[in-house]
């Protein structure tokens, strides 16, 4: 491999390392500079190279491409990510808000009982939810921050929401 090679795929990955969402061939060509057809051919340098068992990060294609950490050791270093500030029961209740979004607050409340107030209150000062005064409740709806801090799209989280559940209802037929 030359050296013009290798400083373009330490550029790639720089960028798929700093990114906190998927990036997809148009940004990776803005940010690199480099034609698209080039681009594919590093990609497919970059995914042999973390898909080997000496790697601990993969290179992900959810939603566009960016580097993660393998599920293999996930639970060892989750707690250094920022995410490891979130509890189980604020993430139960975030994952229902981002489920069923729209959502009122009453309704959770009967899901999950009135520790949600509190998670709720957590969940708008962290700017992950956004709540919004409906007669004696209140409906609550995700803010980008949230799409920002998990480094996914709503748009693209709901649609494979919708995939998983066809997916279930096709396996019960």
């Amino acid at each position: 491999m030359n050296e013009k090679t290798q400083q373009r795929l330490a550029l790639l990955e720089a960028a798929l390392f700093t990114t906190t969402e998927p990036l997809n061939i148009e940004d990776l060509q803005k940010t690199t500079k480099i034609r698209r057809e080039e681009l594919e051919r590093l990609m497919k340098i970059l995914e042999e190279k973390y898909s080997s068992a000496e790697s601990g990060i993969k290179l992900s294609t959810v939603g566009g491409y960016r580097l993660m950490v393998k599920e293999a050791f996930e639970e060892k270093v989750s707690h250094l990510t920022p995410h490891a500030d979130l509890s189980r029961g604020l993430l139960r209740v975030l994952s229902i808000i981002a489920y069923h979004e729209p959502i009122k607050q009453a309704d959770i409340v009967k899901i999950v009982g009135n520790r949600v107030y509190d998670y709720v209150k957590e969940l708008e000062e962290k700017g992950l939810v956004k709540t919004e005064k409906k007669s004696r409740t209140k409906v609550l709806s995700l803010t980008p921050q949230f799409e920002e801090y998990f480094g996914v799209k709503k748009k693209f989280m709901k649609e494979k929401i919708n995939e998983m559940k066809n997916e279930e209802q096709d396996k019960e037929e």
